[in-house]
């Protein structure tokens, strides 16, 4: 059986998600301690509001990813961040694009036939920003919440994926 998680989120944070419809398992909190407060939901709003257009909505979330770049240098550079990456977003079966500075709010346009695209933004200090489109008409925010949970265990926790 999965293990579930147990969120910390601000009672104000957690009416508000009610209220505009966001998934608190997709964030990350930005308050003492990782809590879910109102910025983080106000955030993901804004975000999927703006991806709204034409049916696609989205998600972002926070990954810290220093277990994994530690593994990966002692790989020697037999395999990459990205590559890293676009093996997990192959896993989880949604194209994957790469995004340097500015990926704050930005949501990976879905291509024809597409019904998910992430976006993944380089790492900076030991954090890297992922962000899920996806049509809203082939898929619900559960399954859409599900893939971005699976995708930051896979870039948090990199074991399962290196062996």
């Amino acid at each position: 059986m999965a293990e579930k998680m147990r969120l910390h989120v601000s009672p104000y944070a957690r009416k508000t998600a009610r209220e505009l419809g966001v998934v608190l398992e997709t964030l990350t909190g930005s308050g003492p301690n990782g809590r879910i407060v109102w910025r983080d939901v106000d955030a993901a709003a804004k975000t999927a509001e703006n991806s709204a257009a034409g049916g696609v909505a989205g998600y972002y979330t926070t990954v810290d990813v220093r277990e994994l770049l530690a593994a990966l240098k002692t790989l020697d550079g037999a395999l990459t961040f990205p590559a890293f990456a676009q093996r997990a977003a192959e896993r989880l079966s949604v194209p994957v694009r790469f995004a340097g500075d500015g990926i704050e709010g930005a949501l990976p346009v879905l291509n024809e036939g597409e019904t998910a695209a992430m976006t993944v933004g380089d790492p900076t200090d030991g954090h890297a920003r992922v962000h899920l489109a996806y049509d809203s008409g082939a898929m619900s925010d559960e399954a859409a919440a599900k893939m971005l949970r699976s995708m930051k265990g896979l870039l948090e926790k990199p074991l399962t994926m290196l062996t």
